[in-house]
Formats: structure tokens, sequence, C-alpha cells
């Protein structure tokens, strides 16, 4: 059975890997989290179902490369997010945008329902404020 010492010694190189990928999550998220939540509009949660801003009959190449780029992007953003969690960082905040930006069934329902976690709109409308943007509306029941 492996000793305490000989796992400890497996995670010596690893560890610095985890601090900067840490360091470099908590930079991210202190440029991006914030303008991602003012660029939000403050009617986005309040509707029972999500807008559609345009259809994507197109099946162009372009259009797949840009479907995959976005959901990549929000795979790793929700990913940094639960890094974040137990990091320092804003990790629901990350996921949160995390899924704003990534394309899947059920992602407008999960957004409503983590923007209703207790100090997730609160926290949200406070960053909000001090940009200058109006609060967003909380999503009904």
């Amino acid at each position: 059975m492996p000793t305490i010492d000989y796992l400890m010694s497996l995670l010596d190189p690893v560890i610095p890997w985890l601090i900067t990928l840490s360091v470099i999550t908590l930079l991210i998220s202190v440029i991006a989290v914030p303008w991602v939540v003012t660029v939000v509009p403050t009617d986005y949660f309040t509707h029972r179902s999500r807008r559609r801003l345009h259809r994507r009959s197109n099946n162009s190449p372009i259009i797949w490369l840009w479907l995959m780029a976005k959901n990549l992007l929000g795979g790793i953003l929700v990913i940094l997010g639960l890094i974040m969690l137990v990091a320092p960082g804003q990790g629901i905040l990350t996921i949160l945008i995390g899924l704003g930006i990534a394309d899947f069934p059920g992602k407008y329902y999960l957004e409503r329902r983590l923007i209703g976690l207790p100090g997730v709109l609160r926290t949200v409308n406070w960053i909000r404020q001090r940009h200058g943007r109006p609060p967003l509306e909380a999503p009904p029941p």
C-alpha cells in the first residue's frame, strides 16, 4: 500500500502547475467576469423560454466552426469555474458565463437555476452597479 510520502512525491511536480492555473484563472475572471456580467440584458432571465436572436438554418462549415469554438470556450470556462470553487476566483460566476457562451439542451433552465442561487444575483447586480449598469431582473419562481 502506498505511503503518504510516496503520494505527496507524485504530486510535487503538479503543484506548481495547479498554482499557475489558479493564478491565471483568477486574473482572467477579474477581467472577463465583470465585462460579461455588464453586457447581459437586464431581462435575460425573466422569460419562460429562451428568445432566439436568429435561426441557424445555414449549415455552412463556418457556422459549424463558430459553434464548436463557442462550445469549446464555454466548456473551458465551466471547467475553470469548477476549479475556482476550490481555488481563488469567482467560480459560480465563471460557470454561469461558460454556460452562457455554450449551446446545449436545457441551458437556459440551468442558467436560471444558477442565477437563482442565494447570493449569485446579488453579486451579479453588485458588479453591474459598480459599472453603472441597471440590475438584472430576478427570474420568476
